[in-house]
């Protein structure tokens, strides 16, 4: 390697470090935003949703917390909506990916952003229903695997899924739609840590000869 290549080098590691601290530091403050007006949201729209399905739902809030109750006399449930429901902490990464990029203009990050949250929105509601009719209807082959399901049973997993899930769906999409340089950071930065971990494992090696 020589000096200019090894030199190169280290400014990308310098801006793809920078980079990640960056996306770190944004993602923290994004979520520490209140979301009990988010809570409000996602239990009136999974409310409305759940009846549009035909299932009597209605959605209430005490004013600290926001409910969804479905069923009626004969079996009703009813639902908290956490801060974990609203999505918040995978908006809170999607944003930390974005604002930071070095490329691309304002005005369309803050498309990405719009659009990401349309997105994520939509999303955030069917995992809700979901796990409501999971849990109300005691769904097959799952009413086997689970004697006495809470809604634990079903959120934790369905959270970690859509989680995973939500935070590729949004940055093909928005790098595809909207904002291209977002998958080619992305790319760069796991580029520029693949070749210095194998730098520093071949610097080790030789030591160790």
């Amino acid at each position: 390697m020589t000096r200019k290549h090894f030199d190169q080098s280290a400014i990308g590691l310098r801006k793809s470090l920078f980079y990640i601290l960056t996306v770190v530091l944004i993602a923290s403050i994004v979520n520490l935003t209140p979301s009990y007006w988010l809570e409000e949201i996602t239990a009136n729209a999974s409310s409305l949703t759940l009846s549009q399905l035909g299932l009597a739902s209605t959605w209430f809030s005490n004013g600290t917390s926001a409910y969804v109750q479905v069923g009626n006399s004969a079996k009703s449930l009813t639902i908290e909506i956490i801060r974990e429901c609203t999505g918040i902490h995978v908006m809170a990464i999607f944003s930390g990916l974005v604002l930071p990029l070095r490329k691309g203009k304002a005005e369309r990050k803050l498309v990405a952003i719009m659009m990401a949250s349309a997105i994520l929105f939509l999303l955030n509601i069917t995992r809700v229903c979901l796990t409501i009719g999971l849990l109300f209807f005691d769904v097959f082959p799952f009413s086997i695997i689970f004697k006495n399901p809470t809604v634990e049973t079903y959120h934790y997993p369905l959270s970690y899924l859509y989680g995973v899930f939500g935070v590729f769906l949004l940055i093909v999409s928005v790098d595809r739609i909207v904002l291209p340089e977002l998958g080619d950071t992305l790319i760069e930065v796991l580029a520029t840590l693949k070749n210095a971990l194998h730098v520093y494992a071949r610097s080790i090696k030789l030591k160790h000869r």
